[in-house]
């Protein structure tokens, strides 16, 4: 059983990119007569709160108090989706203004999170600051089709906490070949996870522990590693062993594939059921 009890009075601040998904759930019908396109017939649409937004409902899950810092724009990603098999046919991208930004106290927090998914919310100047004030830092530094090879985990000099996937990982170790260990030694921080989907994930503390994943049945990636970077990161300030933190990462990566889209986040009584099989 995990004790619930050491994470559940921490003061946590998410930092990162405001991200909104919206889905276009879509029925195929075929391919265009006349061009080289499908042809579908829109049903209905869904609207979810994503990025450093939805990371941080994974972590009210176990904290007590999580507050949200984001830049001054929002991504708006649209994605055409087949309403029968959840396929993503198409994904679309707009930037757009969101307003003012306020200025938290960081040193206040127990955790600081980073959810930096390249969208500019991470600037040199707030990666100096949350590198300098953060009593705890955890980062993850996605790659994406808007960033891809520009938002390397190794921007930040500091993290007590990193969870990246495989490819996010050997992008940053410019290291295609190399055993998976041999990728994270390069990079070289402390505590570190790299999660490999389908098979499991590799921790490093000074020792390597590798496990395998929880499930094999998918709804939905989107989002699985944020659930799993947010829900082991206060376990990870608190001292729980590498083991452990694996195990509770897979287990939240494992409720987030059966999720549509951030329709819900990670509670405790999922994660104890993921954990126990």
């Amino acid at each position: 059983m995990i004790d619930f009890d050491k994470v559940k009075n921490f003061r946590v601040l998410l930092v990162g990119d405001a991200i909104m998904d919206v889905y276009r759930y879509v029925r195929v019908v075929g391919k265009a007569v006349k061009e080289a396109a499908l042809s579908v017939v829109f049903e209905k649409e869904e609207v979810f709160e994503g990025g450093a937004l939805a990371a941080a409902k994974h972590t009210r899950g176990f904290c007590a108090h999580v507050d949200v810092l984001n830049g001054p724009e929002v991504m708006w990603n649209r994605r055409e989706v087949d309403s029968v098999y959840l396929r993503k046919l198409i994904v679309e991208h707009e930037l757009r203004r969101a307003g003012c930004v306020w200025k938290p106290d960081i040193r206040s927090y127990d955790l600081v999170i980073v959810t930096d998914f390249g969208h500019g919310t991470m600037t040199e100047e707030l990666i100096e600051e949350v590198s300098k004030e953060a009593r705890y830092l955890a980062v993850n530094a996605q790659t994406n089709a808007t960033n891809y090879g520009f938002n390397l985990i190794t921007k930040y000099r500091r993290a007590d906490f990193v969870v990246v996937d495989e490819l996010e990982a050997r992008l940053a170790a410019h290291d295609n070949t190399s055993p998976i260990e041999d990728v994270i030694l390069k990079l070289g921080f402390r505590n570190i996870i790299v999660t490999m989907g389908k098979n499991g994930a590799v921790g490093f503390d000074g020792a390597f522990e590798r496990q395998n994943a929880l499930t094999d049945k998918i709804t939905d990636t989107m989002g699985c590693g944020d659930a799993f970077l947010c829900v082991a990161a206060p376990f990870a300030a608190a001292g729980v062993p590498m083991r452990e933190l694996i195990r509770i990462g897979n287990a939240a990566g494992a409720v987030k594939l059966g999720i549509v889209g951030h329709r819900s986040s990670v509670g405790k009584e999922q994660l104890q059921k993921a954990l126990n099989g």
